[in-house]
């Protein structure tokens, strides 16, 4: 029966109160969910405004490895054929298709890395409250919000300590805004994690949980193996040890387990179709002699990392993630607590410690392979606020809120008044930015339609910006192509007819004297282009570049 309004003293007031109640309880969730929603926002734009003021950006924009999927996404609308020549990480999934979305919806390459950026903390945020959810189920809304949207500020936190334009520093922070610096695996790890907890919370594993959990492990390990290492291997050596102590039921082990060493099996099956765009092997990134030298390195960059206030309490702040891990894990141990929490804070730790002992065991001096560090320990956050959460009502003063929750309605305030401030002027420096190297290049090119030459860290931001009438391949310093992070479809039946060379490249042989003296030469900020348009060195370009280029592309059976 539809509500009535009621009449004095009919009846039917309680029929209307009844069916309103549910509804306002719906409309309140949906209200507490899109304010959660807005903080995180807000939060992302705070950290990519800062970004953007730092000379971080050069980082997020110009790049030779960040424009990778720019290039990518150019070569698709120019039709190029797809013979890519990448990394072992081929950011097939999730990287290229949210790329790819990104700048269907927006006008310049920066704009779409810019909305990238801003959608992985937002998903970082979508996955900590799906994992609030299983590990804080007799919590308020409010609370699991609220720990969520702390998770985030705190990575938000490490990425305001960050500056420089370096990747190969310990600002791993702000790596999570890029496109190439594997995003994709970090989220993967995420989401894996929530999906265990769903199958130690309930017991068992659902067909839906194993489906789900086997196609991530499938498709992010085809797509980057590093998804092994940071994500299945750690799961499975938690759950194994937690099952052997008692801790954890052996079947949601013995399916998660099952499910995520057969995803990973198959992905690396896959991986067998696609080794022509591979261009190394992991296995070549692994020197265990060189362990040693791999500790003194990360070792010198802590030190330089501690040589400012910023950098300290980046240190700081990864620490203290550590330390939530390691002292969650010893009080959920401990108190005997739910354990669903015991996994999630002993899954962190393991995690931090597996990267850690295996950067140095790999001899790999990459600080971006400690990327998990950051992102690891939010899941300890949560646990260690369901822990207080859960201490604190067995006490007889957990009745008492209203400081905790003035608490949050100001820090909250805060960071949306903060993101509000930000996005005017973030939102007007994506919208503006142009890069002024491509714009010279440009011009010079005047609207011909164009092919040149120049070497990886130049030519890759002036081939990712420039104009689609100017093509720019990149060679080594012997004019041969170099097959990284490149189309060699675009080096099919190419004319190149001028050299770009950098203010900072290296020639073991001048270019004159490989070429011959150029028609013209045209300097431009940071570069020169060297025209041999109509000259004899256009002619050798083209058989360097091109038959080297056909070299390649058979070899890989192309």
């Amino acid at each position: 029966m539809p509500p009535v309004a009621p009449g004095p003293g009919d009846r039917s007031a309680v029929v209307l109160a009844g069916t309103g109640r549910p509804v306002r309880r719906r409309w309140g969730a949906v209200g507490r969910e899109a304010l959660g929603a807005a903080v995180a926002l807000a939060l992302s734009v705070i950290a990519l405004g800062h970004v953007m003021a730092t000379e971080r950006v050069a980082l997020l924009w110009y790049d030779g490895d960040s424009v990778l999927l720019p290039l990518v996404e150019r070569s698709i609308r120019l039709g190029q054929p797809f013979e890519w020549a990448m990394s072992p990480a081929l950011f097939f999934f999730p990287e290229l298709p949210v790329y790819l979305l990104c700048s269907l919806v927006t006008a310049t390459p920066q704009q779409a890395l810019a909305l990238n950026g801003v959608l992985v903390l937002l998903a970082v945020y979508a996955l900590v409250r799906a994992a609030a959810n299983e590990l804080m189920p007799a919590a308020r809304r409010s609370a699991r919000i609220t720990v969520s949207a702390t998770a985030l500020g705190f990575v938000t936190a490490i990425v305001l300590t960050e500056y420089t334009a370096t990747a190969t520093s310990l600002e791993l922070g702000s790596l999570l805004l890029t496109t190439t610096y594997y995003y994709g695996a970090l989220l993967a790890m995420l989401g894996t994690a929530v999906l265990v907890l769903r199958a130690v919370r309930t017991g068992r594993a659902s067909a839906t949980v194993l489906v789900v959990t086997g196609l991530v492990a499938a498709c992010t390990t085809a797509s980057n193996p590093l998804y092994v290492p940071w994500s299945a291997a750690p799961v499975v050596v938690t759950l194994v040890l937690l099952t052997l102590a008692r801790r954890v039921p052996w079947r949601p082990t013995a399916w998660m387990s099952g499910a995520l060493v057969a995803g990973s099996v198959a992905g690396y099956l896959l991986r067998i179709p696609l080794a022509p765009f591979v261009s190394l092997d992991p296995s070549t990134y692994v020197h265990p002699e060189q362990a040693g030298r791999t500790l003194a390195f990360f070792a010198a960059l802590t030190d330089d990392r501690a040589g400012s206030a910023r950098g300290d309490a980046e240190l700081l702040l990864l620490f203290a993630g550590v330390a939530l891990a390691v002292g969650g894990t010893v009080w959920a141990w401990r108190v005997r607590t739910a354990r669903t929490v015991l996994v999630a804070t002993v899954l962190p730790l393991v995690t931090v410690v597996a990267v850690s002992v295996g950067v140095v065991v790999a001899g790999s001096q990459t600080p971006r392979y400690l990327e998990p560090i950051v992102t690891a320990p939010l899941l300890a956050l949560v646990a260690v606020a369901e822990l207080v959460r859960s201490a604190v009502r067995r006490t007889r003063v957990h009745r008492p809120r209203r400081g905790v929750r003035l608490a949050v309605a100001v820090a909250t305030a805060v960071v949306l008044v903060a993101g509000v401030v930000t996005a005017p002027g973030t939102v007007g420096a994506v919208a503006t930015a142009r890069y002024a190297p491509a714009a010279c290049l440009d011009r010079w090119a005047d609207g011909r339609r164009v092919t040149g030459v120049g070497q990886f860290w130049t030519v890759r931001p002036l081939a990712a910006y420039a104009s689609d009438d100017v093509e720019l391949l990149q060679v080594r310093d012997t004019f041969e192509t170099y097959p990284w992070l490149v189309d060699l479809g675009a080096y099919r039946d190419a004319e190149p007819t001028f050299v770009v060379i950098g203010a900072n490249d290296l020639w073991t042989t001048a270019v004159e004297d490989s070429l011959g003296a150029p028609a013209t030469i045209t300097h431009c900020t940071g570069f020169d282009v060297y025209d041999y348009a109509g000259t004899a060195g256009a002619a050798i370009l083209q058989r360097d570049v091109v038959d080297s280029a056909d070299r390649i592309r058979r070899d890989r059976g192309f």
